[in-house]
């Protein structure tokens, strides 16, 4: 077909009125779609029910290419399957030039392979034809809702960010004026920061907490998610029975000999869980001798050790007691403090929760693991023990 008189790609323009189901138009941001292959009937109705958006229509590869050259589109609409090439390849090769376009794809073959491929190659949905049409509308609008407010945000971004610069040129043209009030800005911005970066760790956290209704489990993911804050550290969780006694839970055994830690944790468990049960502050002590007066323990079993320790409380109840400690030459971070003021707090919520949860009136353990078991452990949980069974 010469290529002067080749029909040109139809444009479906809005329309008055609106399908059931589908939004006004005053009330939707006008999108671009562009709709590549497929059943000819199937795009026209597709478009008919898109009235407030502008529906462009291409048959083969080489009209999406003369289209896509001409004017940016908010979606694309692809099946993959075309006359003169490969769409998908198409669509991914857009996508890298044009990053804000997005990608629906629609298919009869409806295979693994498609639809992995479609993922790959950026898709953020896969419709599988024949559909109601209610069904791929609402989709496609869903997609558009997705697209469309991401361009609105990084649209806001971008403004932002030549805000930004501008003010920055403007600082620097007053800053002998301003320069008390910047470096206000600057510590108001760090203390921001800091308080975000508090935010996203608590939710972590509690998100994965929240996941654990085993209490062996919570001990174990609170003793990791602990380990990738204060770095390798000793760390021994003490839980109380219903008369206020305490035994070991799970430890963390990173540098102490093997054959000492059992009696370095019985001490610490004699002696600093009743201290601690009703102590709502860190303690931390930079010296063991001063923390063994404190506790009335030999300070050889801490022997050139910094010690933290604090108590876990839920509703004015104690939950646990953690003791951290290793050698003082490598120190804990100052902002550490704060870390574990965050997180003991939600420990205790999520004890209480798992004790409530099974009705316990007190923690409850597995057995005492046998010396084959420990062996294992040695090599498979990299430091991590649990304690043995506790009085109901």
């Amino acid at each position: 077909m010469d290529p002067d008189t080749r029909p040109q790609p139809r444009e479906a323009t809005p329309t008055e009125g609106h399908a059931p189901g589908v939004r006004p138009a005053s009330t939707v941001p006008t999108a671009r779609i562009l709709i590549i292959g497929g059943d000819g009937a199937f795009r026209t109705a597709l478009a008919d029910n898109l009235p407030h958006h502008r529906c462009t229509h291409a048959d083969h590869l080489a009209e999406a290419r003369t289209l896509t050259a001409k004017q940016r589109f908010d979606l694309l609409l692809l099946d993959p399957a075309l006359p003169d090439g490969d769409g998908l390849d198409f669509a991914q090769r857009l996508l890298r030039t044009a990053p804000a376009t997005k990608l629906v794809v629609f298919t009869e073959s409806g295979s693994f392979r498609t639809a992995l491929r479609a993922i790959r190659c950026g898709a953020i949905d896969y419709i599988r034809v024949p559909a109601e049409l209610g069904e791929v509308r609402d989709r496609v609008e869903t997609a558009l809702t997705k697209t469309l407010t991401e361009k609105d945000r990084e649209s806001r971004i971008r403004r932002l960010h030549s805000l930004c610069t501008e003010l920055n040129s403007a600082r620097e043209e007053i800053s002998d004026q301003v320069d008390v009030l910047c470096n206000d800005l600057v510590v108001a911005y760090h203390d921001l920061h800091q308080q975000l970066q508090d935010v996203a760790m608590a939710s972590e956290f509690r998100t994965l907490l929240r996941q654990e209704l085993d209490l062996e489990e919570v001990l174990r993911t609170t003793l990791e998610y602990l380990l990738t804050k204060t770095g390798p550290t000793n760390a021994a969780v003490f839980l109380p029975d219903p008369n206020r006694q305490y035994s070991l839970g799970a430890y963390v055994n990173y540098d102490c000999p093997r054959e000492s830690i059992d009696a370095v944790l019985d001490h610490l468990c004699d002696a600093i869980c009743p201290q601690m049960a009703d102590e709502t502050e860190l303690v931390a002590f930079d010296d063991a001798e001063e923390f063994a007066d404190w506790i009335g323990m030999e300070d050889r079993l801490l022997a050139e050790s910094q010690v933290i320790a604090y108590s876990c409380i839920d509703e004015q109840e104690c939950m646990a007691v953690v003791v951290l400690f290793r050698d003082k030459n490598t120190p804990f971070e100052p902002a550490l403090a704060g870390t574990l003021d965050i997180l003991r707090a939600i420990f205790a919520e999520q004890l209480s929760q798992v004790i409530r949860i099974h009705h316990r009136s007190g923690p409850q353990w597995p057995a005492e693991p046998s010396y084959e078991d420990e062996l294992d452990d040695l090599d498979d949980d990299h430091g991590f023990g649990f304690g043995g069974g506790l009085a109901a």
